[in-house]
């Protein structure tokens, strides 16, 4: 009982404090915004770092979106945030690379085709910076292209002793939240394990390249 009211006050405390840091600094989203755009008939996987996530929750607020996330209680945290934004939520397993899983996500996305997919490519648990098989897999089953996420926070707090070097950005801030073009994911990506692939992703999410 304790535990779950901790965790009700951690999930309060987290939308209160990202509410803030957005009310109190210059947030911008750039790049290939259209894609959001409610009349836009094109669903995408959005692909974010782990360690990002905390400062993408408020961006897409009123966007249809689906976020990937862990059926423990890790992912009852994320689920309660994602909620109060206005995201749902697809719970699988830690490390799940299951072909049930798999399907039961693609099923749960192309209901009704009116959402997007967001995915922490690197998640859940690492290793850092290194996007998962899992993400170009999932884009290949659901007929959509990736939308590589990068962001430049001028102040926060990264949290080094975790893997995901976890970031806090801190009121009174400026952020910018790029929407790097769509990359296509074809059959013959497969073939290597999609290296490639990764490799462009990892440039483009890191500032590298600019597509």
């Amino acid at each position: 009982m304790l535990n779950e009211k901790l965790g009700k006050l951690y999930v309060r405390m987290s939308i209160r404090y990202i509410e803030f840091v957005y009310d109190t600094s210059k947030v911008e989203i750039t790049g290939s915004t259209e894609l959001l755009n409610k009349d836009n008939d094109e669903n995408v996987v959005l692909l974010f770092w782990h360690g990002d996530s905390y400062c993408l929750y408020p961006a897409l607020r009123g966007s249809m979106l689906y976020v990937l996330t862990t059926a423990d209680r890790r992912g009852d945290y994320i689920t309660d945030i994602c909620r109060h934004f206005g995201y749902e939520t697809i719970r699988v397993p830690d490390e799940s690379t299951d072909g049930q899983h798999l399907f039961h996500i693609r099923n749960m996305i192309k209901k009704g085709n009116d959402g997007h997919l967001a995915v922490a490519t690197d998640g859940p648990l690492g290793p850092y910076h290194l996007p998962k098989s899992l993400t170009f897999v999932l884009a290949r089953l659901t007929g959509r292209r990736l939308v590589p996420v990068s962001f430049s926070i001028k102040r926060k707090i990264s949290i080094n002793k975790r893997w995901d070097k976890y970031k806090i950005p801190l009121p009174f801030n400026e952020i910018e939240i790029r929407l790097n073009s769509p990359i296509g994911v074809s059959g013959k990506d497969r073939k290597n394990n999609y290296a490639e692939l990764k490799e462009k992703i990892i440039k483009v999410m890191e500032g590298y390249v600019d597509i």
